[in-house]
């Protein structure tokens, strides 16, 4: 009996030691390497069924956000951003766009942001009718958030991409430049980046106020001059046959992004005769999805 006694402690003895050796209860380690596994791989992205989402920015005003998914898997999220003003569902209407993308398993995320100019803030001197658009911190504290939580898109663990045209494309870099730790790339086409050269430009000034009282306020918004701290992989696109948004802009921008980050993974393309149009954004899927693919392969 007592041998028997002693070899059941022994027993639970060792039990004990492997016990506290594995880390405890089998959950927590399951756990454990759950955690480990997503740090190393990225976060697979469960297919849905397309939906039309709606986030209340002002209580006047909601922000229509469309959703679709491609048919068999899911590898990477885009956030398509349109022009100021754009209907956003001519990204998918007038270019292939979207279609081609799902085809290549990314899910397109279509928000529908009006007329916003992405400043950071609505603030006492933006007019009456551009303050019920969302701004840009609205964007990243909310809108992004609620789609992490309740549609599990746009986590840091998942690839994801940003894309936009015209304003939409200064849209896309300014959330690659505040939220690198989210985005994995980015595209813009047509966009206009230095503001200070726009200082008299009546959609700039009605959001932001008259650059002459509010200088401070204006620098935060042209981060064309900090692209130090730009570290996204970008592409940028831009006729230079345009007459809406001149594309000196992206030039500079590219410029000052190779200047500061000439290690970073980037592109431009300026062909000569394309205009400010959906002729032109359509004839940008090849190299924009090529570029976004370059991203995941180069990481």
């Amino acid at each position: 009996m007592k041998k028997n006694l002693k070899l059941f402690s022994f027993l639970c003895l060792i039990s004990l030691v492997l016990f506290v050796a594995c880390g405890g209860n089998a959950e927590e380690q399951s756990t454990t390497n759950d955690s480990l596994v997503n740090m190393e791989t990225k976060t697979e992205i469960k297919i849905a069924n397309d939906t039309i989402v709606y986030f209340s920015f002002f209580s006047e005003k909601d922000v229509k956000c469309a959703i679709q998914y491609p048919k068999e898997k899911a590898e990477a999220c885009i956030l398509l951003l349109h022009g100021w003003n754009l209907p956003s569902e001519e990204w998918c209407e007038k270019t292939g766009f979207c279609e081609r993308a799902k085809a290549e398993n990314y899910v397109l995320i279509i928000p529908d942001f009006g007329k916003t100019n992405y400043g950071l803030e609505v603030y006492p001197q933006t007019i009456d009718s551009y303050a019920i658009y969302p701004s840009l911190q609205w964007m990243m504290n909310e809108f992004i958030p609620q789609l992490q939580e309740e549609y599990n898109l746009l986590q840091e663990e998942q690839y994801n991409f940003v894309a936009g045209i015209s304003t939409g494309g200064r849209g896309a870099s300014l959330f690659a430049y505040h939220m690198p730790e989210i985005f994995s790339g980015a595209a813009s086409l047509s966009g206009d980046f230095d503001i200070y050269d726009l200082k008299d430009e009546y959609i700039f000034y009605s959001f932001f106020g008259k650059y002459d009282d509010f200088p401070a306020r204006w620098e935060k918004q042209a981060f064309v001059n900090d692209c130090e701290n730009y570290i996204v992989p970008t592409y940028i696109g831009h006729g230079r046959n345009d007459n809406v948004a001149d594309v000196s802009h992206s030039i500079k921008m590219y410029d000052s992004i190779k200047k500061h980050q000439p290690n970073m993974l980037l592109e431009c393309h300026f062909p000569d005769t394309a205009e400010h149009n959906y002729a032109y954004w359509n004839s940008e899927i090849e190299n924009v999805l090529r570029f976004f693919n370059s991203v995941k392969n180069e990481e």
